[in-house]
């Protein structure tokens, strides 16, 4: 198994949370913000769209970014506002309900709907509008994190939901579920609603059926819509998980870094369908991954800089 790369570019984040790259729910288009303060969306196979942004939402205001799935719309969020712009630069705003303060935002696998996750302290919002209008199409109401979280939303591959995984520092790391069909989004009690230990998002597993989840430590598989702990398995000795990866084809990817006497060393541990049996691959690629694009490349980011090195990377099975 090697990473071969395949193009890099540059992103500029400023203050920008991770992630800095948005990838489409299709797994299609990536966004990312330029050294000129615009926003490029690209596919793999080089068609690029660039958007300008409002003068009144620098990248140094924006909460999150998005790009919907035929790389037509771009949807940014303020504090509180969210701006979606048309391929022709046309925008459309509206104000976050009162109080709150937006968080992520990510379109729907169809593009005509848009996610945005919100809190106000005392209670979190999953809102679902209308990509185009903007009419709210409902409101999914539920309890506080337990402090200001860093918020990223995942749609599901197959079925019309959207998780919501809440990093909370020293208190773990909370989800939220909300799904929908004809009528207003509703939510899905699940195993971590209350938290879990720190963790972050790998990917769903090929058929849908897991959430795949890891720590520094090991690779966390919980079922899905109501993520029951299925399996837990350890990483090797000395490699370090950086509560990221990717799920390409049926095998689960996690980055890390090998802890050795001599200093840190990228690696990523590779398990098979099962997430129980894992194996380490080296070498690896360097940077943070923002996930992947495509049906087996992914996205690295170096984590210094301003503009950041970035690059896809495709996935490939070592030959015989």
């Amino acid at each position: 198994m090697d990473f071969a790369p395949t193009t890099s570019f540059e992103v500029a984040h400023g203050k920008l949370k991770w992630p800095w790259v948005a990838i489409d729910p299709t797994r299609t288009w990536f966004a990312f913000a330029k050294n000129d303060g615009a926003i490029a969306a690209r596919t793999i196979a080089g068609e690029e769209k660039t958007f300008t942004l409002p003068a009144d939402l620098s990248l140094g205001s924006l909460q999150a970014f998005a790009i919907d799935p035929r790389g037509e719309r771009l949807a940014i969020i303020g504090a509180n506002v969210v701006v979606t712009i048309d391929a022709k630069g046309k925008e459309h705003r509206t104000s976050i309900e009162e109080g709150f303060t937006a968080r992520a935002t990510t379109f729907d696998r169809s593009g005509s709907r848009l996610w945005i996750s919100a809190e106000n302290g005392k209670e979190t919002a999953l809102i679902l509008l209308d990509a185009k209008s903007h009419d709210v199409i409902g409101t999914v109401r539920s309890a506080a994190f337990p402090s200001e979280a860093n918020h990223e939303l995942f749609v599901h591959p197959q079925d019309d939901a959207v998780l919501l995984l809440a990093a909370c520092g020293e208190d773990g790391t909370f989800a939220r579920i909300a799904g929908w069909s004809d009528g207003p989004p509703v939510a899905i009690e699940t195993g971590l609603d209350q938290g879990t230990a720190s963790a972050g998002f790998v990917g769903f597993s090929s058929d849908g059926a897991r959430v795949h989840l890891a720590d520094t430590d090991e690779l966390h598989t919980f079922s899905w819509p109501n993520l029951t702990k299925l399996s837990s398995a350890m990483f090797d000795d000395d490699f370090v998980g950086s509560y990221s990866g990717a799920v390409i084809d049926s095998l689960i990817f996690v980055d890390g870094e090998l802890d050795l006497d001599a200093g840190s060393k990228d690696a990523v541990m590779m398990f098979d369908v099962s997430a129980l049996k894992g194996t380490l691959v080296t070498p690896a690629p360097s940077g943070m991954w923002a996930g992947r694009i495509g049906p087996n490349a992914i996205i690295t980011v170096d984590a210094k800089g301003d503009p950041a090195k970035a690059r896809v990377l495709v996935v490939r099975k070592a030959a015989n």
